[in-house]
């Protein structure tokens, strides 16, 4: 079957997610997790409450390993995607699945990742916020606008044909929520997260991801993943280069989506991870049909 395994980000998580694989996967979730990072996720997922999962450096590492399992299942079902894609932190775990980094170094990159992240928009002021439209053409034009008045908001995340999210400074963003129109937009609904990640303001954390993904032998991949930075497939060539310049750059995941449909043309697309964020993506993009969610043992059975 012609499917598109798709993977999501931070956001998603929910505490006690992956319980049902700890059983299935010691190996990569207890053993190889903790020798990895050097703290214990089995206890992370029967103890720890919804606040203390949502700090980067726990939510990006424990997300991305219940996705990471969730696909060993899904592609043992299913047989292997045509392509894969993650939203943000999900393209590793499209990455990993592919074979084009190993489980174990993509952990240590994404330790790294969320640490660093974390780190740069510490009392930063800024933020982000979910900005929903009719005319995605128009919204945009009006982000430029508002950037040629002094208005500094970046497009943090393209999602899907009538969502985007901006990030900028609190006030800015504060203002936006109370005056949607000069967005062209319907809404502006601010996101609880620590800061306005995929945009300037966490551009010092460029470096220290840099530096651990010099140290990671890529090979090539199983399967075709489309990338955050420009929507094209990854290549042993650029990849290293696209993975850090990921993390003040927009996540064009709405060009991914209509790349994917248009080159690969694929039968089923299916959500593997927790929550259901992409598959909403895709309804909202080019179709509700084709569309799957596999965020839980069960779900896959019911397949």
């Amino acid at each position: 079957m012609n499917w598109v395994a798709m993977f999501p980000g931070q956001g998603s998580q929910k505490a006690g997610m992956g319980e049902e694989l700890l059983k299935l996967y010691p190996d990569l979730l207890i053993d190889e997790f903790e020798e990895t990072l050097g703290w214990s996720l089995k206890e992370t997922i029967l103890q720890s409450n919804q606040s203390e999962i949502t700090k980067t450096n726990i939510a990006q590492p424990y997300i991305f390993a219940i996705s990471y399992c969730y696909g060993l299942k899904a592609f043992k079902k299913l047989g292997q995607p045509k392509v894969g894609i993650g939203h943000s932190l999900g393209e590793y775990t499209a990455l990993a699945l592919s074979e084009f980094i190993s489980y174990s170094d993509a952990l240590k990159i994404i330790s790294v990742r969320g640490a660093s992240m974390q780190k740069a928009v510490e009392n930063s002021d800024s933020t982000m916020a979910a900005v929903l439209t009719s005319d995605l053409k128009q919204t945009i034009d009006a982000v430029e606008a508002l950037n040629n008045q002094g208005v500094s908001i970046n497009i943090s995340n393209f999602n899907d044909g009538s969502q985007i999210v901006i990030g900028g400074l609190k006030d800015d963003i504060d203002y936006l929520k109370s005056n949607p129109v000069d967005l062209n937009a319907k809404r502006v609904i601010p996101l609880d997260v620590a800061g306005a990640f995929h945009s300037k303001f966490v551009s010092s954390a460029k470096q220290e991801v840099q530096n651990i993904i010099d140290e990671v032998e890529f090979s090539e991949g199983k399967f075709d993943v489309y990338m955050n930075v420009d929507a094209k497939v990854a290549d042993l060539t650029t990849i290293k280069k696209r993975l850090v310049d990921q993390i003040d750059n927009s996540v064009m995941f709405y060009d991914q989506i209509l790349n994917i449909e248009n080159i690969a043309k694929p039968e089923k697309w299916y959500h593997i991870g927790p929550g259901n964020v992409t598959a909403g993506m895709v309804k909202k993009s080019i179709s509700s049909e084709g569309i799957e969610i596999i965020n839980s043992l069960d779900s896959l059975n019911n397949i």
